[in-house]
């Protein structure tokens, strides 16, 4: 059974309004790329909030395709922080949503369960990509790290 409103179909066939999903996911990963590289929030920022539909929409689909018995346990549903990072990227990023001030590397280790070792490939990695940003404390010199203001208004509700 079909909605009640079905998309226009063009000369070629193919939905209007699935030429506009794959239009803005593809302008949107740009943007994400562009803001990586070039260190443009606003664009990192553009660029999730143009692709993630199209990608939650993706990953719902694969989700109800795969569905299990109702007596065995189902995975949890997909948020944006699964299909932005990798599983230890995102344990990463999660200690950082949650502290309320800035942490240092052995807290984040501590916290994440993961080696400092891994952590501070991690922290280096995210921090070149503008993801997490370093609070210095040249007296104790100290490194405390803590996540984009901007990103933690975005992922706070994940």
């Amino acid at each position: 059974m079909g909605c009640w409103h079905e998309p226009a179909v063009g000369v070629t066939g193919m939905r209007f309004s699935h030429l506009a999903d794959y239009f803005f996911y593809f302008f949107g990963v740009l943007l994400v790329f562009v803001g990586l590289s070039t260190g443009n929030v606003p664009a990192f920022l553009l660029g999730i909030l143009m692709a993630s539909p199209m990608l939650l929409r993706w990953a719902m689909r694969k989700t109800v395709k795969h569905e299990e018995p109702e007596n065995e346990a189902r995975a949890p549903s997909p948020d944006i922080l699964s299909l932005l990072f990798n599983e230890k990227e995102k344990r990463v990023v999660e200690a950082l949503i949650k502290s309320p001030k800035p942490l240092r590397l052995s807290e984040i280790a501590a916290t994440t369960g993961l080696s400092k070792v891994t952590v501070y490939r991690l922290l280096r990695k995210l921090t070149a990509r503008g993801t997490i940003l370093i609070l210095e404390d040249d007296a104790a010199k100290v490194k405390r790290y803590y996540i984009n203001p901007k990103l933690k208004e975005l992922f706070g509700s994940c």
